[in-house]
């Protein structure tokens, strides 16, 4: 009997990284999935969904732009349509944005990076909310970033949306008690797409070469953490290695489940981060 046994859950950004790992876990545990991305339905279904099938559980695929009200509004729709309910949300999508002085970049790239990475947690929580107000009862997860605690410098658009995701977290979870619907946040450290992406970026923005391979065995091999942003408990030596998207689709189980009923309006660093 898996802890999530008859729930429907929403997942989006699942085409790969912390949304995937998410997909796949709550599916292994026996809920119901529909899960979205900005991916061709036809890859997506052909990845994840077959993935969650194959977990023995259902699966509902959607291309959304989720910076997007209208596909928003119809991606819940249409869930509630096939499943009858939603009972969980996970908001994981994001883009790491620009990697480049304030005074650089243009205003198109600061509203791009806030409108993925936090308009997206707001439409899905003003669209799936009410069905969970409706029957009292709901799991909200918001994935942040360890950037959003501790910043990176010339990345203010991805640390500012980071920091509101807390933000939203804790006032949203304020509104909602009332309702037995919890809401909190996971503060994940970068998985290895994502950190592909912004070692390439910061490459490009300082002029050097970049080295993709040298890149992906620093996260495929143990070593000693290496320091991507903050601090990493690898440094001080309490564990051996950082956390990767398993490690924070375990913790968004455990926040979904009714183990964490009484548990609101917090967020969990996950990635080896160390933060006091």
């Amino acid at each position: 009997m898996g802890r999530l046994d008859g729930k429907v859950a929403l997942v989006t950004g699942a085409g790969r990284g912390h949304g995937e790992a998410v997909a796949i876990r709550f599916a292994e545990e026996g809920a119901a999935l529909a899960v979205c991305d900005i991916l061709p339905v036809d890859e997506l279904d052909g990845s994840v969904g077959e993935r969650i099938r194959a977990a023995g559980a259902e699966a509902l695929c959607f291309q959304t732009d989720v910076s997007k009200e209208e596909p928003v509004r119809q991606l819940v729709e249409q869930t509630i349509d096939r499943f009858g309910t939603i009972d969980i949300l996970v908001n994981v999508v994001g883009i790491a944005g620009p990697t480049k002085d304030v005074w650089q970049m243009s205003l198109e790239e600061w509203q791009e990076t806030l409108a993925v990475n936090l308009d997206s947690a707001f439409l899905g929580c003003k669209y799936a909310l009410p069905e969970m107000i409706r029957k009292r009862h709901g799991r909200v997860i918001n994935f942040s970033s360890g950037t959003g605690k501790q910043p990176l410098s010339h990345r203010a658009p991805y640390a500012t949306s980071k920091m509101g995701i807390l933000g939203f977290t804790r006032t949203l979870a304020a509104d909602v008690g009332r309702y037995n619907i919890t809401v909190n946040a996971i503060c994940p450290g970068s998985h290895e797409e994502r950190g592909v992406e912004l070692e390439r970026a910061r490459a490009e923005y300082r002029g050097e070469p970049f080295d993709e391979e040298a890149v992906r065995k620093r996260y495929r091999e143990p070593r000693p953490n290496a320091v991507l942003a903050g601090r990493w408990c690898g440094d001080e030596g309490y564990v051996e290695k950082g956390a990767g998207s398993e490690d924070a689709a375990a913790i968004a189980v455990f926040l979904a489940s009714d183990d964490a009923a009484s548990m609101t309006g917090q967020d969990i660093n996950s990635g080896g981060w160390v933060m006091w």
